[in-house]
């Protein structure tokens, strides 16, 4: 098992690191990193072994957390034990779950121990990820995007609707602004960038709908990685596609299946905050799917029963912004 112990010691040297906050990225960060890595291995790293490498990060990270605290109280110097209840992040079961003893003791491959090498050293590079570097920048999500960039509804209007209460999907009804992202969002689902090894080119969009995951594919073994939710228009969509065309703001149509059903009124609804097409869309080229926003951004990661692919409004306006028509967007 590697150990992260001096790995994660020297990224807590940078000035940053005061700060819980920026620790805890930088934890989170070194978690996703590790299980990526050993995941990425063929065949596959076992669970097991990767628990283990899971709960050797784990230590490590309390471990520093001990030591991290002392300064601040002029008590024992790093490298000394302490007590449980002392800290600047007050609650590491939260970040990471006790996962218990191991019963015996396991061993990964030099191939493994060399990608988890790898993750931990990612995390030494200036005390930053050096996936962010590679990352182009990534912008960060855009703050409230439905209610700024948009029309914005009458104030008697919004006064005079009633909120009803999601679907059994936890679709939103069409009108209903559920914002531009959802806080309670899982990390895993929230745009980040991430380890991705695939021979598509650089720009390619890859779908993948059993995980509900979209990658857009960046240089040096890197892809921005958005969350998704699926709607039943597009459980048969696979293979390569394009993209056609690409709107801020469309308006959207019932279909006449949610008419009928009387999940939605005729009639055409304006683009702006609550329509379920959300802040941007893009054709795809077999004129019947499409990635796009929603108003209702809790159902990223899961299924829905209408629609086809899913972002919440703050991740639709990032990848809008980088993708031209004609982009390749493969469908697994």
């Amino acid at each position: 098992m590697v150990d992260y112990y001096p790995i994660l010691a020297r990224a807590m040297s940078a000035p940053e690191a005061r700060d819980p906050q920026w620790r805890r990225g930088v934890y989170e960060r070194a978690r996703q990193m590790l299980v990526t890595q050993l995941l990425a291995r063929r065949p596959a790293t076992p669970p097991d072994a990767i628990a283990a490498e899971q709960s050797g990060l784990d230590a490590a990270i309390r471990r520093i957390e001990a030591e991290m605290s002392r300064p601040a109280r002029g008590a024992t110097p790093r490298g000394e034990p302490r007590d449980e209840a002392d800290g600047d992040i007050g609650d590491l079961s939260s970040m990471a779950p006790e996962r218990g003893p191991l019963p015996t003791p396991l061993r990964l491959s030099s191939i493994s121990l060399f990608a988890a090498a790898i993750v931990a050293a990612a995390i030494a590079a200036g005390g930053t990820m050096f996936w962010v570097q590679h990352a182009h920048k990534a912008s960060p999500p855009v703050k409230n995007v439905a209610s700024t960039a948009a029309p914005q509804a009458p104030p008697a209007a919004k006064a005079t609707t009633p909120k009803p209460a999601a679907a059994k999907d936890g679709d939103l009804a069409p009108g209903i602004d559920g914002g531009a992202a959802d806080n309670d969002l899982p990390y895993v689902f929230r745009r980040q960038p991430t380890f991705y090894r695939t021979l598509q080119p650089v720009g390619t969009i890859i779908i993948d709908k059993l995980q509900h995951y979209l990658y857009l594919i960046q240089p040096n073994n890197v892809a921005l990685r958005y969350g998704i939710g699926l709607g039943e228009q597009c459980t048969e969509l696979a293979g390569l596609r394009h993209v056609a065309g690409k709107a801020e703001w469309p308006p959207w149509q019932a279909t006449p299946d949610m008419i009928a059903r009387k999940l939605a009124k005729p009639g055409v609804l304006a683009g702006g905050p609550g329509n379920p097409l959300g802040a941007r869309v893009m054709e795809l080229d077999d004129g019947k799917s499409r990635i796009n926003g929603t108003n209702a951004p809790a159902t990223i990661g899961t299924n829905v029963i209408f629609g086809c692919v899913r972002l919440g409004n703050d991740d639709i306006v990032d990848l809008y912004g980088r993708v031209q028509n004609g982009t390749a967007v493969v469908v697994n």
